[in-house]
């Protein structure tokens, strides 16, 4: 090899690591923004990631992910259809571009990108838990149970699991298991206001109004913009004699664009 041609290469491959070196830092940076919700900066570090190294398919990818958080799915199935194209073969990939297909409402899509996920890597509870809503979007509720306790198996603190299990006991009147699981929830993560919420309906069905009433005024407390939580505390209040009580909260959940509220307050307290 010529000397000339020797240095050429040096200085390509001295080039080709630099550029490496800053996109690595700009992915790094954005990541670290995504995590702590600062979308607009994630996003202002990508385009510079993608305007060095368009090529890089990392880049595409957590571009994606952005565009996820941004709430623009389209645009995000794009970036990852670009990763997809430039090889980038992950679990990760095939995650967030179920994701992305399922807020686009593409269910048939959005459940083969989470089986080709699972294929990669069977250990990712997040897989598991994300086909799992899917399967409860479309009701097929067996399916979404077992992925939810592999979610769990794989994540024993995974308090968003133990809701969403609880969510389908509920369905399911299996009560005990929705209260054990909501119980579970708020063990992990107190403040989950559903958690509350739907440990209330468990204690309201199985006739623990007082329990009932407690836990839906701590989903209140958490979040006072809790419509269903309103309306149902309205409606135990009225079914154990507080009728004035029902009524406020039947007001407050009305105005919030509740409806079953919405009609208790017209055929009681009007």
């Amino acid at each position: 090899m010529k000397i000339s041609t020797f240095i050429i290469s040096l200085l390509t491959l001295s080039l080709t690591a630099d550029v490496e070196a800053q996109t690595d830092r700009h992915r790094e940076e954005a990541l670290t923004f995504l995590e702590k919700g600062e979308v607009a900066e994630a996003k202002e570090k990508m385009e510079q990631a993608l305007k060095i190294a368009p090529e890089i398919a990392e880049n595409h990818f957590l571009m994606g992910r952005v565009k996820i958080a941004m709430r623009n799915s389209p645009e995000a199935l794009k970036e990852f259809s670009i990763a997809d194209s430039l090889k980038l073969e992950t679990s990760d990939l095939y995650l967030y571009q179920g994701i992305a297909n399922y807020f686009s409402g593409y269910s048939e899509a959005a459940l083969e990108c989470y089986s080709k996920a699972v294929k990669l890597n069977d250990r990712d509870y997040k897989i598991f838990y994300n086909r799992a809503l899917l399967f409860m979007d479309v009701e097929k509720f067996d399916d979404a149970m077992t992925d939810l306790n592999t979610a769990i198996d794989l994540k024993s603190d995974f308090a968003e699991a133990y809701l969403q299990r609880a969510i389908i006991s509920f369905e399911d009147e299996k009560f005990k298991n929705c209260i054990s699981d909501c119980d579970n929830a708020l063990k992990i993560k107190p403040e989950m206001a559903d958690a509350y919420y739907y440990r209330a309906m468990g204690n309201g069905s199985s006739g623990n109004d007082d329990k009932a009433i407690d836990d839906f005024s701590k989903a209140i407390e958490l979040n006072p913009n809790h419509d269903n939580a309103l309306s149902h505390r309205g409606s135990a209040k009225f079914l154990s004699g507080n009728k004035k009580g029902a009524c406020i909260d039947w007001e407050k959940a009305r105005d919030l664009g509740n409806e079953e509220a919405d009609n208790n307050y017209t055929s009681y307290c009007e």
